[in-house]
């Protein structure tokens, strides 16, 4: 069954919960997937992380300190909260849900990807990926995002040119 979403021209289904029918829920360990991120990142029980600094900024697209900033800033927002669900187990712990969004978002991964790793199923990580780009602009857009000075300019177009792209901002099909 459809239904008009509020200020929306789309229709999507709407949610059934328990049907008879319905696919059962897979089995995901969310521990484990809690577990291979500390492992990975940060090191467990004395252990050195498996990652250093410059592999954890290639898959974040941040510095460590910087995704540590965004993860305390974010973390206790309604939706990173790690909830109880109905049968009394705990839901995704707040670490995977913000995991997985900049790896979406910084690597082109397909939404199901992060249920490999971070154990996440496609539709959690689509709110996740939604939620944390609305906190992003929220967040941090009146600090980051701004015109650029005449400096950022200069040092810009001093890059590019060395790149062999003189006279471009910030596009390859700028003209010189």
């Amino acid at each position: 069954m459809a239904r008009r979403v509020r200020g929306c021209q789309r229709l999507r289904r709407r949610h059934h919960g328990s049907v008879r029918g319905r696919a059962l829920n897979k089995k995901r360990d969310l521990n484990l997937g809690l577990r291979n991120i500390l492992r990975d990142y940060w090191g467990v029980d004395g252990e050195p992380p498996v990652f250093d600094e410059a592999d954890c900024e290639s898959r974040f697209r941040m510095p460590r300190a910087v995704f540590m900033r965004v993860y305390n800033d974010i973390k206790d927002k309604p939706f990173f909260r790690q909830l109880v669900n109905a049968t009394g187990r705990p839901q995704a712990h707040r670490l995977q849900t913000v995991v997985a969004s900049p790896r979406v978002l910084g690597n082109g991964e397909a939404a199901d990807r992060p249920d490999e790793y971070v154990r996440l199923s496609k539709s959690t990580t689509n709110a996740a990926v939604e939620s944390f780009i609305e906190f992003i602009v929220n967040k941090y857009e009146s600090t980051y995002v701004r015109a650029p000075t005449n400096e950022d300019i200069a040092r810009i177009l001093a890059f590019n040119e060395d790149r062999g792209l003189p006279g471009c901002i910030g596009s390859l099909d700028c003209s010189h």
